[in-house]
């Protein structure tokens, strides 16, 4: 099988989610883009086959091509009319207009890059699968490579095959919703937890956007030879790469995520990949991020938008950005599934091809531990700048529990100004932070000091007297008897 460059546009794609770096997603130059020219991945030609079209700025509709229309100098949103500006340059006002991610569950993303050439016809394979997850209270997030050769029954079409077929079955049998609607279902049933949304490339937009970056630092741990690096012609080429750390350009960057041979193999190369990941988003950090890109966003939305599929919005992306920038990189956790680790049994098809079983308690072990993995740093190092006032209420029934609530959010540095009992003594199953001020961001932080999901925060807007944010204590926090 060849190799060609999606594990970087994979690569790519994760740094410009996790950074707000990649001017694609810029919010003040390419929104007239966007508007004028929803976002939809290139329909392979395909005898019989309807394509898809995704709209960036509605997901859940099939969405008809842009008029070719001059751009317009205003550009209405739902969030506020954004005055256009020249490339480079950015506006307090713009910056206002970009809403926060206000959704305190976990979102899952799974990422696909598929193995096409221009001129090819499809269906095609995802070659490469990853899931991205993050948590916005807990600030950390996941990432997890998935390998093409795990076979598995496919859900809903009941055909056995390898993972990374299920793209292509999706597609050849018009699954609702087509192959990444197919491919999430079969993610998630290797993976035991639910996935929110997808996004597939293919790897046109690779050069463009890492030569818009600058050289990225990568640093193997062992030198690399493969004599048998694909050309892109159908033909090899040499690829070498001392060990130690070293900058690379665009094409040396692409051949060091597609190298295989001695290098690990499928599982080496999706290691690699990861590391390229991190260090595209450092990259882009250092570079003070979406200010020193915005110069050529419209080269690399020109280059980006026609190599796209997603059921996220603009504004989806543009908000899981900032997000994402503000979890420390420390808090981004990464694996890779392995046979060298029991996640994986090599088998063998009547047919001779050789391919990998999952066993699917040790994967599942493996993702809850890279979902509830603590973050590395203090998550509440916030906590006061809000300057949220905050009361802690009894409602559990067991005695003392506000009292060590409390005590817990004061150790972490939240203002507490009183301690009560509830409306409901023992009436509450389960621990609820109020919001009565819009200070979401501490009731957050609260969540996560107190290991609480997104679903114990309440926003109730009315003003309470002296009082931003109430906690009442549920039994859940209580010591079981």
């Amino acid at each position: 099988m060849r190799t060609l460059s999606w594990a970087m546009l994979i690569a790519v794609l994760v740094a410009a989610v996790l950074t707000v770096g990649t001017a694609a997603f810029t919010y003040v130059t390419l929104r007239r883009i966007v508007a004028e020219s929803p976002v939809q991945f290139p329909p392979p030609p395909q005898a019989g086959a309807q394509s898809t079209k995704v709209s960036l700025f509605s997901p859940t509709k099939t969405a008809a091509p842009a008029a070719a229309t001059p751009l317009a100098p205003q550009v209405a949103t739902a969030e506020a009319a954004v005055k256009l500006l020249p490339d480079g340059v950015a506006t307090s006002a713009a910056t206002e207009a970009v809403k926060s991610w206000n959704d305190p569950s976990r979102i899952t993303i799974l990422l696909l890059g598929i193995d096409q050439r221009k001129g090819e016809k499809g269906p095609f394979r995802t070659d490469t699968m990853m899931i991205l997850s993050l948590d916005p209270i807990r600030k950390t997030g996941a990432m997890l490579s998935i390998p093409r050769d795990i076979y598995i029954n496919i859900p809903s079409v009941n055909v056995p095959d390898r993972i990374n077929n299920a793209n292509a079955i999706g597609e050849t049998q018009q699954y609702p919703g087509g192959g990444p609607a197919l491919a999430v279902k079969a993610v998630q049933s290797l993976l035991g937890v639910p996935i929110q949304r997808y996004v597939m490339v293919n790897f046109d937009v690779f050069t463009t956007v890492i030569d818009a970056v600058g050289p990225i630092t990568v640093c193997p741990k062992d030198a690399i030879h493969d004599d048998k690096y694909p050309d892109g012609s159908y033909g090899y080429i040499v690829a070498d790469f001392p060990a130690g750390c070293q900058d690379l350009d665009s094409t040396k960057l692409l051949q060091y995520a597609r190298v295989r041979h001695n290098a690990g193999d499928d599982f080496g190369r999706a290691t690699r990949q990861q590391e390229v990941i991190r260090s595209v988003r450092e990259k882009v950090l250092s570079l003070g991020g979406v200010s020193a890109l915005l110069g050529k966003a419209t080269t690399i939305w020109a280059s980006l938008k026609d190599s796209i599929k997603t059921d996220l919005s603009f504004d989806d992306m543009v908000q899981l950005a900032q997000l994402a920038q503000s979890i420390p990189k420390d808090n981004i956790q990464s694996a890779v599934i392995t046979d060298r680790d029991g996640y994986l049994q090599p088998s063998k098809l009547a047919s001779g091809e050789e391919v990998f079983s999952p066993v699917y308690e040790k994967i599942h072990d493996l993702v809850e531990k890279l979902f509830d993995s603590e973050p590395v740093g203090p998550a509440n190092s916030e906590a006061t700048a809000e300057g949220a006032t905050i009361t802690v209420s009894n409602g559990s029934g067991v005695d003392g529990m506000a009292k060590n609530t409390a005590d817990k959010l004061i150790a972490k540095g939240f203002n507490i100004t009183d301690v009560k009992n509830a409306d409901l003594q023992g009436g509450y199953g389960k621990t609820v932070i109020r919001v009565y001020s819009g200070k979401i961001k501490t009731a957050r932080l609260i969540a996560d000091a107190l290991k609480l999901d997104g679903t114990a925060i309440s926003d109730e807007p009315g003003a309470v007297s002296g009082v931003d944010i109430e906690v009442i204590v549920g039994k859940d926090l209580a010591p079981s008897p």
